[in-house]
């Protein structure tokens, strides 16, 4: 279930356009939804992933988010193969690159080999760092854990942000709370509300912010004030292992000298 506005709600709200520095792509992506369904990469089933995949692209078009011109493509490419899986072709299509789902598995499978590879350096990287010691009291409910060595990635912000969506449309946000009449909520608000929380407090645990939104626009706005904290460095995202909750932690300290950056 994805979040939906009304014309109305746009005209009032005005969206506030967000441009990642990040680069991530197609991908990654795809990786990230083969983790999180638990598929096997040599097995994909084509026509779940090509689901989700459509989804994430569709909640990346609808926060507004500038969505490159290859995750459409990947698109196109993902349900060219399911229908190649549904209505087997006589005649070969010669217009796609990867025109089945065996090449896109072995595309993964070197990308994958890349990602990994670029990982272990990272590590070597990161080693260095510690040479510098960091006070035992920073974070300390996070302390023991695996937290420093997840990187947080636009498509972990996404799947957080879907996750908490799904569970407060299930509750019929609209009904639930009084929406008042002209009410205006800004991005630059938000922003403010994030940073006076991070002052009294060394992180914040993300789900927590949507915890008194108010409406369907009170829930994007504060998504997207995150997603710029992060591209101007405020703060930074981090999380306890893969698909695990995420922390927002101010970059102004030595955590921000860790592979943790979005």
């Amino acid at each position: 279930m994805l979040v939906e506005i009304s014309p109305s709600e746009l005209s009032t709200h005005p969206i506030y356009s967000v441009k990642l520095d990040c680069f991530e792509g197609p991908l990654d992506l795809l990786l990230h939804l083969i983790q999180k369904e638990e598929m096997n990469i040599h097995d994909i089933q084509i026509a779940q992933i090509t689901d989700r995949y459509l989804e994430y692209v569709t909640l990346m078009e609808h926060l507004d988010l500038d969505v490159a011109s290859e995750f459409l493509v990947m698109a196109a490419t993902l349900l060219h193969i399911k229908s190649k899986s549904i209505l087997p072709q006589i005649v070969t299509d010669t217009q796609h690159p990867i025109d089945d789902q065996e090449q896109l598995v072995q595309q993964l499978l070197e990308y994958k080999r890349y990602k990994e590879a670029a990982q272990v350096l990272d590590v070597y990287a990161e080693r260095r760092t510690t040479i510098y010691n960091r006070s035992e009291k920073l974070h300390s409910d996070l302390s023991g854990t695996r937290t420093y060595e997840i990187k947080t990635t636009l498509f972990d912000l996404l799947t957080a942000f879907k996750n908490i969506n799904d569970r407060i449309s299930q509750l019929d946000l609209e009904d639930e709370y009084e929406t008042v009449e002209g009410e205006s909520i800004t991005v630059e608000e938000k922003i403010d509300f994030i940073e006076r929380e991070l002052e009294n407090s060394e992180q914040l645990l993300f789900e927590d912010l949507f915890s008194h939104a108010s409406s369907k626009i009170d829930l994007i706005v504060t998504f997207l004030a995150v997603l710029e904290l992060i591209r101007i460095g405020t703060i930074v995202t981090v999380q306890t292992g893969l698909f695990e909750s995420i922390y927002l932690v101010k970059a102004n300290n030595d955590v921000s000298n860790k592979s943790t950056q979005t």
